[in-house]
């Protein structure tokens, strides 16, 4: 019994299973005219990757775009041209590191550190990280960016939670590099989570403050740990997920996920067996890669997403613009809306003539 509680002690260290409540509350906070937001902060994305190439610059742009001073890149030794498109957009590689699987224990703690690092090196007393993996995209409600969002916050928030979206291609091209996906893939389904009693499903908003207690990340960036409640403000941001890119980049990162070497062992086993474990959920990556087909054919009734015991399989992708608000529908661009249909007509020329 003994070791059960100290089992499961670590595994909610690292995020493995759901913090002890309330680890965090929703506080409405004070009227906007007694509100006192920070004078001076940093606001800085943390990103990490793992053959990321075709949709990489795309993440780092839409961050700067939210008003990010940094984007700090954390790479798990990409087998493609991850690291050099993404230096390329603008990001800045922190650190580098090889595993033979997927180990996201090891990646949280290595995020965290590098979090730590930068922040004690740099010369803010408060730095807001936006955490990533490299097929989310965030923005503010109300067509605001990140940096607006926070720059209006009370000084007593130090996470914000998000609304998330899964989305899923409607057609080709599904996204193409250098574009907000979202402008090619507004199909998607929302996906609450159950670790705030928000419904939040992730909070990619954290605030290092150099005198004050520190918060480290958990995995997926669910949840976070600090010695005090933490509150979140009634605001949330919005996350867009896109885990179905083009379909022959998208099968090809699978392939290398899911695939087995000589040793019957595939990449993304690890992942597989925390996930299986974790909270009831009953999909896995590898089951997203066998349903694969089914996405790309559009067969949403046949589509694995993440579901949980006691769901049905399937999903019901609806345009995004009518899961919220006009006003919470717009988020900053890095181009003009022109550009997009210049690049899809110039990738429909190259598939023609190929």
């Amino acid at each position: 019994m003994r070791f059960k509680s100290q089992a499961k002690r670590a595994l909610r260290a690292v995020g493995l299973r759901k913090p002890t409540p309330p680890w965090v509350v929703t506080d409405p906070g004070p009227p906007a005219d007694l509100a006192e937001p920070l004078d001076r902060f940093g606001l800085y994305a943390i990103v990490v990757t793992w053959m990321e190439a075709d949709v990489i610059a795309a993440t780092v742009r839409n961050a700067f775009a939210q008003g990010c001073d940094r984007v700090l890149l954390v790479d798990n030794d990409s087998p493609d041209d991850t690291v050099a498109v993404a230096e390329a957009a603008g990001a800045e590689l922190a650190r580098s590191f090889v595993t033979e699987q997927l180990d996201e224990v090891l990646k949280i703690r290595i995020l965290n550190e590098v979090v730590a690092e930068v922040s004690e090196a740099g010369d803010h007393d408060h730095v807001w990280w936006l955490w990533l993996d490299a097929d989310e995209f965030v923005h503010g409600p109300g067509g605001a960016t990140v940096r607006e969002l926070v720059a209006g916050l009370d000084r007593r928030y130090r996470i914000v939670g998000t609304r998330y979206f899964n989305h899923f291609p409607k057609g080709a091209p599904e996204s193409l590099p250098g574009l907000h996906p979202l402008d090619l893939q507004p199909l998607c389904q929302e996906k609450p989570g159950n670790l705030c009693a928000a419904g939040h499903r992730k909070h990619h908003l954290q605030r290092w403050d150099r005198s004050g207690p520190a918060i480290t990340s958990g995995l997926g960036f669910h949840a976070a740990r600090a010695d005090l409640t933490l509150a979140e403000p009634p605001a949330s941001t919005f996350t867009h997920h896109f885990p179905y890119r083009l379909e022959l980049a998208t099968r090809a990162r699978f392939d290398a996920l899911c695939g087995r070497d000589g040793s019957g062992r595939a990449r993304v086993d690890p992942y597989d067996r925390q996930i299986r474990s974790n909270a009831g959920t009953i999909s896995d990556m590898s089951k997203r890669y066998r349903t694969l087909a089914h996405v790309y054919a559009g067969e949403w009734s046949e589509v694995e997403n993440l579901r949980r015991a006691g769901e049905m399989l399937g999903v019901q992708p609806e345009p995004w613009s009518a899961l919220v608000g006009p006003d919470d529908a717009v988020s900053a661009r890095w181009y003009d809306p022109a550009d997009v249909d210049a690049a899809v007509a110039g990738w429909r020329a190259a598939a023609e003539g190929s």
